[in-house]
């Protein structure tokens, strides 16, 4: 089923809002666009979404490369391999209402977990860990910042940018392909993602303008907020 014209211009709207949000803090396309994309069409979640999301970092990517570390991505994006594969044999075996569930919890544990005054470190365990999280949620349900993100919240604000940047860049690349393997992306779904890139662009160059405005701090509590909303919300869909 084709998208109408007011379908396609509210998908922008949604998209672009999402680009402004992850061009500031590093993350956040998915969790503000993914629930409102979901209801103007189910054809838009995973496929465009990932898309979207893969575009967006590169542009960061690009914008940051100077603080990109290599030590933190190599372990996060090895573990999000099998954590695509996972995902995928979630979207064959499991109903969308008990995944969201699921992961709604997940997510909202590692909010409150964060609260606490223990700091979890980028080890080689944790970051392998949050890559293999982030490969099940981002693959299953378009949704796979939160986290990577929780992880990185302590680190500098570009470098929080920069690396999430790279991560969703080839982790997005990861999940398209596993996507595709499996009959789990259509041809239609591609052309939907290259029609919201220019909202994309747009949202990224609107985040541009105030990216260096915002600190470390309202960073970390942005991100904690958007994790939260994200957790909700899958709670919510699957009651």
């Amino acid at each position: 089923m084709e998208l109408s014209l007011l379908q396609v211009v509210a998908a922008m709207g949604v998209v672009g809002l999402g680009a402004i949000v992850q061009g500031t803090i590093g993350f956040g396309m998915a969790v503000v666009a993914a629930p409102f994309l979901y209801q103007i069409d189910p054809a838009l979640v995973p496929g465009p979404l990932i898309f979207s999301g893969m575009a967006i970092g590169a542009l960061s990517a690009r914008r940051y490369a100077s603080e990109i570390d290599v030590s933190i991505l190599g372990y996060a994006l090895l573990g999000r391999v099998p954590g695509s594969m996972i995902g995928v044999l979630i979207l064959t075996l499991v109903s969308i209402q008990h995944l969201s569930l699921v992961l709604g919890g997940a997510v909202l544990l590692a909010v409150v977990g964060s609260l606490f005054p223990y700091q979890l470190k980028t080890t080689p365990f944790t970051l392998f860990s949050a890559g293999l999280c982030s490969g099940m949620m981002g693959t299953a349900a378009s949704i796979g910042g939160p986290p990577m993100a929780l992880l990185l919240q302590n680190e500098s604000g570009n470098r929080i940018r920069a690396n999430l940047a790279v991560f969703f860049v080839v982790g997005s690349f990861i999940s398209l392909v596993m996507l595709g393997i499996n009959d789990l992306l259509s041809k239609e779904q591609l052309i939907y993602g290259v029609c919201l890139f220019p909202a994309v662009l747009t949202g990224h160059w609107m985040a541009s303008k105030v990216a260096e405005k915002v600190e470390k701090e309202r960073i970390r509590q942005i991100m904690l907020v958007l994790c939260s909303i994200s957790g909700i919300t899958a709670i919510l869909s699957a009651v």
